[in-house]
């Protein structure tokens, strides 16, 4: 019997585990309680002054992601997240995007995000740490890339910065921007390119 389940698969699993009478205002609760990284709040400010617009995609859920930004003030973040949807049997997911030309397999291609977000000139920076960042790194010019990513990169070939906090990524990036080293991947233009020739 094969028990492996696709993203989009394990995340409806995930979600119709979630306590019946569990409430989206429990959850956005508890979400205020943890902590946001430093780094990431000092990264942001960096990236304003820089003028470097900054987009969020996540595999995760808008219920607890915006209302963490909020109260931060960060809630003007573009964010592409998940959903949670409840009906009379529980939770289950809302994707927020899929594309048919993209054969990543997981449950919101994050290169869709990218692409339609970009123009042919701009310098794409990813970062990024899981399975369902693979497609997206891909495509993308500087990649900042640990744990799975790193993994993927260096098994594809893929060239990358590895990181551990959102202090190395904006160590590494102000000393590219103060040493004009911002520079196109040739691969990730030509995929990127091929991607918009087969949508």
């Amino acid at each position: 019997m094969n028990n492996e389940y696709d993203v989009k698969e394990v995340n409806r699993r995930l979600c119709r585990s979630l306590r019946h009478d569990l409430t989206t205002e429990e959850i956005t609760n508890f979400a205020l309680l943890q902590p946001l990284d430093v780094n990431f709040i000092k990264f942001v400010e960096f990236c304003k002054v820089n003028n470097i617009p900054i987009t969020i995609v996540s595999d995760g859920y808008e219920e607890y992601i915006r209302p963490i930004l909020s109260q931060y003030n960060l809630s003007d973040i573009a964010i592409y997240c998940n959903r949670l949807v409840k009906d009379e049997e529980g939770f289950y997911p809302a994707f927020f995007g899929a594309v048919e030309g993209c054969h990543c397999s997981t449950a919101s291609c994050k290169r869709n995000v990218v692409l339609n977000n970009s123009e042919e000139k701009d310098i794409i920076v990813y970062i990024g740490d899981g399975y369902t960042d693979f497609c997206g790194a891909e495509h993308s010019d500087i990649v900042f890339a640990k744990s799975k990513l790193a993994a993927y990169c260096n098994e594809h070939k893929i060239p990358h910065h590895p990181y551990k906090t959102f202090f190395d990524v904006y160590r590494i990036l102000e000393n590219k921007i103060k040493t004009n080293n911002l520079q196109p991947r040739h691969q990730a233009r030509m995929k990127r390119k091929l991607a918009f020739e087969t949508e």
